[in-house]
């Protein structure tokens, strides 16, 4: 409420007055994208700290059918494929080339187990050896063999690395084989995981 004492002073104090309310109303838009933009950058933080702690990782195995014949043709310097999965978040694993590809930087933890079969004779009996590649090096090897028919053998080896984000990770044939790599439903699995640990 306006109180004017003479006709001059109230078109003055209502122009005042008019002034303020323009000032404080940009200076409340001010605040209000201030604050917009304050909360939208927290929100954009917060969706990315929840991604990097969602877990990453996957399990993958060969499956009975598709064994045989990719241990058969599995040449030396060639990639191990697993064509199943158990887990596989966000498709991190592809399982026609055997890759794993890390969604983002960290501490990763890789485990494989190779078995082989000692009842296929084809120059010897199951004798297989593999390296992890992370990023184009080796980093682990491990050698699965038996010297005797009958006995299988299996091997398993386990790796924590740095893996970059965008970084790809698989595991690799060392030498020429001999036998087969054995993964049956009844019996055992020759395996491949990986996931993240921070």
């Amino acid at each position: 409420m306006i109180v004017c004492v003479d006709s001059e002073e109230c078109p003055k104090k209502v122009t005042e007055l008019k002034s303020t309310e323009r000032k404080l109303r940009n200076e409340l838009v001010h605040l209000q994208n201030v604050f917009l933009e304050r909360l939208s950058r927290t929100d954009s933080y917060n969706s990315e700290h929840r991604n990097s702690k969602a877990f990453v990782g996957f399990s993958a195995y060969m499956s009975e059918g598709f064994v045989d014949g990719h241990s058969k043709f599995l040449s030396q310097g060639k990639s191990l494929i697993f064509d199943q999965t158990e887990t596989n978040t966000a498709g991190v694993y592809n399982t026609n080339t055997g890759i794993f590809k890390a969604p983002s930087s960290g501490m990763y933890a890789f485990t494989w187990t190779l078995c082989v079969d000692s009842r296929i004779n084809d120059g010897g009996i199951g004798e297989f050896g593999t390296e992890l590649v992370v990023d184009g090096k080796a980093c682990g090897k491990l050698h699965a063999d038996t010297e005797h028919a009958a006995d299988d053998a299996c091997s398993t080896g386990f790796v924590i690395k740095y893996v970059r984000g965008g970084g790809t990770v698989y595991l690799r044939n060392i030498y020429e084989h001999q036998g087969r790599i054995l993964s049956k439903e009844n019996q055992t699995r020759t395996t491949f995981s990986g996931w993240k640990l921070n």
